[in-house]
């Protein structure tokens, strides 16, 4: 895929999971990559995993602090890096009701999944806009679409993120910037372990239909493919994307299948 060869892409959430599975992939295309995550000696052994590792950079960076984001973005520009692609992967997802979930689990929830990355795609816009290219993805999930019990903090603020993605889209398509929102079903990461509880410590365990998922590699290459083709939407996963043509052609029937859903 020539759309990546000497591009220089940023990848937030990189440590682990999809966001690591797509800089693995994107290294041997030809990128040039910046990792961000919190943990520096995870990053760093992301950016030695890859192809070329000597052409990437580890950002650290924190999505959920507004100053841990401006001081990487500084350093980013006393770098001169230019961000020609920015895959907003970063996120945090739930497992509480909405009457046991804390007002300030909903904050972090919305900082990490939503306001982070309006944060970091308000400030490579310009440049991208100057250049007249550029491309920005959110990786998202099918709770973006439709919600399911105990994620209510989560699917908002990923129904929040849809939204000004299919805003911006409008926005500057014309202006020859594209972007892509990546809505996946399940995948077997860390996700369901890093979920946080009402009180907001951690669930600490491995749902079983994370552990029976797609792999993040799956994933991240139907991302790239996705981006490659210049696509608005793409929705990795199994057979949990059901509840996408039923949130089109019958949205009585899902939401009765969402009461029914069951989470440990």
């Amino acid at each position: 895929m020539k759309s990546f060869t000497d591009k220089t892409i940023w990848i937030t959430g990189a440590s682990s999971g999809i966001g690591a599975a797509l800089a693995r992939a994107l290294a041997p295309r030809g990128a040039r990559l910046i990792l961000s995550a919190r943990s520096a000696d995870k990053l760093e052994a992301v950016r030695q995993s890859c192809s070329r590792s000597d052409e990437h950079l580890c950002l650290v960076m924190d999505v959920a602090e507004q100053a841990s984001i401006e001081a990487a973005w500084n350093r980013l520009q006393e770098l001169s890096y230019p961000v020609e692609m920015l895959i907003n992967n970063a996120g945090m997802t739930q497992r509480a009701l909405v009457t046991e979930t804390g007002m300030e689990v909903y904050r972090l929830l919305l900082e990490v999944n939503f306001l982070a990355a309006v944060d970091l795609t308000k400030k490579v816009l310009p440049q991208m806009l100057e250049r007249g290219a550029g491309q920005i993805v959110s990786v998202s999930s099918l709770m973006g679409k439709f919600a399911s019990p105990q994620r209510s903090g989560y699917a908002a603020a990923k129904h929040a993120l849809q939204g000004f993605m299919d805003a911006l889209r409008a926005e500057v398509q014309a202006a020859g910037i594209r972007v892509l929102v990546a809505s996946p079903g399940f995948v077997n990461t860390d996700v369901s372990r890093n979920a946080l509880r009402g009180d907001g410590t951690l669930h600490g365990k491995m749902d079983p239909s994370q552990a029976a998922a797609i792999s993040a590699e799956i994933c991240a290459e139907q991302i790239i493919i996705a981006m490659a083709r210049g696509r608005a939407e793409v929705f990795p996963g199994g057979k949990e994307r059901i509840g996408l043509l039923l949130h089109r052609i019958s949205p009585a029937l899902l939401r009765w299948v969402m009461r029914k859903v069951q989470v440990d």
